[in-house]
């Protein structure tokens, strides 16, 4: 038995190195171009393996589906008004059976309750008090989903409240335009002089079959890599957005396929028809928040390529290390503004010193607690000194990083390991002020 134990944990431990090799043992750039996307492949593949075995993804598409239940209807009821006054509300509807076509048979009824909602709404005649409530509800689904994607660009900060409200109703505004520009070059395509053309063709009906397919998968991936680029508090490159819209919505239209032929068809059979109906819109809408995190975690990954094998914990560091970082920042930012630069951003500064976004908010964050930076009013913020560079010291900020989140030590302060302990750290800060107390940041600009 010991025998087999030792020869499982050799064999186990054999596979772990090949696929660390494979993964990351090899120069990548040095690769031929298809091996090269292989390896990217599955290296994205290994980080999102490893997302989901952790559970958050799933925690955080579950949280979801509450929020959507709530601000779903206040969000059609906005968008459906903006339509209106383009004279193209009828859109909504189409729009609503694509997305909703992994229901299958449920469809149409699913659609048909939504769009009876949003009637009975009626957004011209709500009053102020109820249009307030109205706007916080989709506001706060917004911010919800923010937070999701925040938590999946590894981005500690929101938005402000001010950005919030102005941006998330932009999209509330825009989203509509977009439907209706797709709208627009579908029916654009489908008209009958463009079909009587291609008709005449010797594969016409081939380019015509290739198009009704394409179209609607390139305006989905389209306006999933438009939430991508929106949603996080940071920036994203829109092709890594693009890259995460394209998997997003294939897995949607396999998503349709898997409901179309087995659980809407459990459901028909079934007794407790409107039971069933609910049950599955509720696993169809945490099916699909799960993809659309998953799309997120892709996107973030191809932008990101060096994450997939560390994932989202904060870098590890020493005491030692903690420091270097620390007067590192402060240097940065001190030596930025000495040269009359433009102040720095988190993302900015992360990417300048080669570490984490994380890591480096929270030392920024130790930074303007201790009053030695201060934030300004962009979006997002940037930092600057918030007094005299001429007079800042490496010191000062050393000593500041040493006694942050300090706690009252009560008991047993007297006894003699305490007493050698302070005796020792404070002829540290003698010979320290001694030897270097007068060494600026300016001196080794």
């Amino acid at each position: 038995m010991a025998f087999n134990t030792i020869r499982v944990s050799q064999l186990r431990q054999t596979v772990q190195t090949r696929v660390a090799t494979f993964l990351w043992g090899r120069n990548t750039a040095a690769l031929p171009l298809w091996h090269r996307f292989l390896v990217r492949s599955a290296q994205i593949l290994f980080g999102i393996l490893r997302d989901v075995s952790e559970g958050q993804l799933s925690l955080r598409a579950m949280s979801l589906v509450y929020s959507t239940v709530l601000g779903f209807i206040p969000t059609l009821a906005l968008i459906f008004a903006v339509l209106k006054s383009l004279g193209v509300h009828n859109a909504m509807e189409p729009a609503l059976n694509t997305l909703l076509e992994a229901l299958g048979d449920r469809r149409e009824e699913v659609v048909g309750q939504i769009i009876g909602f949003v009637d009975n709404i009626q957004v011209g005649v709500i009053g102020i008090t109820s249009m307030g409530m109205l706007i916080y509800l989709v506001l706060d689904m917004m911010r919800k989903i923010e937070s999701c994607f925040n938590y999946i660009w590894n981005v500690s900060q929101g938005r402000s409240l001010s950005s919030r409200i102005s941006e998330y109703l932009f999209a509330v505004i825009v989203s509509p335009l977009l439907i209706f520009i797709s709208i627009s070059i579908t029916s654009s395509v489908n008209t009958t002089v463009v079909t009587n053309y291609l008709d005449r063709l010797a594969f016409g009906g081939v380019i015509i079959n290739f198009f009704a397919f394409l179209f609607p998968l390139l305006f989905m991936s389209l306006a999933f890599a438009f939430a991508y680029s929106f949603l996080p508090n940071t920036k994203v490159r829109f092709s890594s957005a693009f890259a995460g819209g394209i998997v997003t919505t294939i897995g949607w239209k396999l998503m349709g396929a898997f409901f179309s032929n087995f659980m809407i068809g459990a459901a028909r059979e079934s007794v407790y028809l409107a039971f069933a109906t609910v049950l599955v819109v509720m696993i169809f809408a945490y099916v699909g928040w799960l993809l659309v995190l998953l799309g997120a975690d892709i996107a973030y990954y191809h932008q990101y390529p060096s994450k997939t094998r560390i994932g989202r914990q904060p870098m590890p560091m020493s005491i030692n290390q903690h420091e270097q970082l620390t007067l590192a920042v402060a240097a940065l930012i001190i030596h930025n503004f000495q040269n009359q630069q433009q102040p720095l951003s988190d993302e900015q500064i992360s990417s300048r010193l080669g570490v984490g976004q994380l890591v480096a908010e929270r030392v920024l964050r130790h930074l303007v607690n201790s009053g030695l930076l201060a934030r300004t009013g962009d979006e997002p913020p940037r930092y600057l000194p918030s007094g005299s560079i001429e007079n800042c010291t490496l010191l000062e900020i050393w000593r500041s990083l040493r006694d942050s989140q300090a706690s009252d030590l009560q008991e047993n302060l007297d006894l003699p390991e305490y007493q050698q302990a302070r005796e020792f750290l404070r002829k540290i800060d003698l010979v320290a002020e001694e030897k270097l107390g007068s060494q600026k940041f300016i001196d080794t600009a």
